[in-house]
């Protein structure tokens, strides 16, 4: 029983040591009443955070940028198939799924020169086969005209005994005249046939004309017994046309090749270059015919207009009526 005693005061100790920790803890419990006397007093709202703020943009941007990258990456037109047959269907220069369309467009000719190069590249080799294989010939019809009456006549036997030289350089006589021809239709749009055309109906008329030309002086003299004067007329003609063949070749490139300003001033030159020539034609033949046959100016005026002038009229009146020419 003495042992027992000890046991249980410690064991009241404890108890009443607890029990004073917990009655200590009682006042806190009257907070709400602390509470309820302060609710009188007004309370400022709280400011919100301005960095927290910034960090909410930033988040919202953010997500933005997030959300952009997303709809790009996904397409917003149709998708076109490039694998198979069906992209053709929706290809912009074959648009099979649109309205049909009715219109009509001209053929659309590109003009090159290159052929007009190498046909005159052919009249310059032409003259220069002349001028190798003839040159005898070809120095003698450019002497006559700067002779005196006497050597004249020398040369002229010259060159009466070289009749291949002359068929070449009236060959060439009558192809750069109707290439020079030819060119100038061109270049005025007097007719609306192609070039290579106008070339070929040239020459073939030119041919056709002094060929007649030839045949009717021929015959006049053997008709009229003035064989000699109608030879001597017969090579003033054809001498000259010689030379114009020969002189037309560069205005053939002027005309071709250069501008239009350019071609205006060769036009020009080359034209009064042909009647000086023709001058010059007629003027010799007319002092020829007055010493063998006796004949006045009137008779040879007469002539130039049944022989010269008349046939020219005539072509132009052809061209104009018949070819659909706009001169």
């Amino acid at each position: 029983m003495n042992l027992l005693k000890p046991f249980f005061l410690v064991l009241a100790g404890i108890f009443s040591f607890f029990m004073g920790t917990g009655q200590t803890d009682t006042p806190i419990r009257k907070a709400p009443a602390i509470a309820e006397k302060d609710s009188t007093v007004s309370v400022k709202p709280q400011q919100p955070d301005s960095l927290q703020a910034a960090d909410t943009s930033l988040r919202i941007a953010d997500s933005l940028h997030s959300d952009s990258l997303v709809l790009a990456g996904i397409p917003t037109g149709p998708l076109t198939d490039t694998s198979t047959y069906r992209k053709y269907n929706t290809h912009p220069f074959l648009p099979l799924t649109q309205k049909p369309l009715f219109m009509i467009s001209d053929f659309r000719e590109r003009r090159t020169l290159d052929d007009m190069f190498y046909l005159l590249m052919g009249v310059v080799l032409l003259l220069a086969f002349v001028r190798s294989a003839f040159p005898r010939y070809f120095k003698n019809i450019f002497v006559l005209f700067l002779q005196t009456s006497l050597r004249q006549k020398q040369t002229r036997d010259q060159l009466l005994q070289d009749n291949l030289g002359s068929l070449f350089v009236n060959l060439l006589f009558i192809i750069s005249t109707s290439i020079y021809g030819a060119l100038v239709i061109r270049n005025k749009e007097w007719l609306d046939y192609p070039f290579w055309h106008i070339v070929f109906f040239g020459a073939a008329l030119l041919t056709v004309v002094y060929l007649g030309k030839f045949i009717f002086l021929q015959f006049s003299g053997w008709v009229f017994n003035s064989k000699e004067a109608a030879l001597n007329y017969t090579f003033t003609v054809f001498l000259v046309n010689k030379v114009l063949g020969v002189l037309l070749i560069p205005f053939l490139f002027l005309m071709a090749f250069a501008k239009p300003g350019i071609r205006e001033v060769s036009l020009t030159v080359s034209l009064g270059l042909m009647v000086l020539l023709l001058l010059y034609r007629y003027i010799i033949s007319f002092a020829t015919i007055r010493n063998t046959l006796k004949v006045n100016a009137l008779h040879f005026f007469l002539y130039l207009c049944a022989v010269e002038i008349l046939p020219l009229m005539l072509l132009y009146k052809l061209m104009s009526d018949y070819i659909n020419g706009r001169f």
